[in-house]
């Protein structure tokens, strides 16, 4: 379960995606064992983030 910090990482990073990059996210995804969420996107499927339990996206 990702936690309040990812969640609001993940709609920063999903709104600046779509509506400013105009670029399409293909899978959102935890990580069970580091509880990272990652994120895949692009129109070649070539941009990932992850997204660490505090929030932070790399």
């Amino acid at each position: 379960m990702p936690t309040d910090a990812q969640l609001k990482g993940l709609y920063r990073l999903s709104y600046w995606l779509t509506y400013v990059m105009l670029q399409p996210i293909h899978l959102v995804c935890i990580d069970d064992r580091t509880s990272n969420l990652y994120v895949l996107a692009g129109n070649m499927e070539t941009l990932e983030f992850q997204i660490v339990p505090n929030g932070e996206v790399f």
